[in-house]
């Protein structure tokens, strides 16, 4: 009995975690939900942020990606997202979806986190945002695992 037990605890700590979406299976992010950050130049940085898939990647409500204390983009599960960045340190983050509709626009699910990076000419950065059953909120980190 103790064995059931532990494995069906193990099941389901297993089936809450979010998993990394391959590069191809990623889907790129609609158009009307990138809202800046969209125009690059020759001398742009470039920003990929990919957002896991999976229950504790967030379920139904868009998470908001920041840059600069701006909207960039709103990521649903699964979603992969690029900005176009001037050269130099700029902060990052996301927050809960501040257009979102119904329980999603209390932004109660998602706290704002931010951090920040340099970012030089033609370079690119991939980030991703996951979560786990040991966090207790989702988080953007640089990661070498997506795109």
């Amino acid at each position: 009995m103790k064995r059931l037990v532990v494995f069906a605890m193990a099941g389901m700590l297993a089936s809450c975690v979010s998993y990394t979406e391959p590069p191809k299976a990623a889907t790129p992010t609609p158009d009307n939900r990138l809202l800046a950050f969209q125009e690059g130049s020759k001398n742009s940085a470039v920003m990929v942020v990919t957002r896991d898939d999976g229950y504790m990647a967030g379920g139904g409500c868009y998470t908001a990606v920041l840059i600069d204390g701006v909207v960039a983009g709103r990521l649903g599960v699964g979603e992969r997202a690029t900005f176009f960045l001037d050269p130099g340190r700029h902060v990052y983050g996301l927050s809960g979806d501040p257009m979102g509709r119904g329980l999603c626009a209390l932004k109660i699910t998602q706290p704002q986190k931010e951090s920040s990076s340099d970012f030089k000419a033609g370079e690119t950065q991939k980030y991703r945002i996951s979560g786990s059953s040991s966090e207790s909120w989702l988080d953007i980190r640089p990661t070498t695992m997506c795109h």
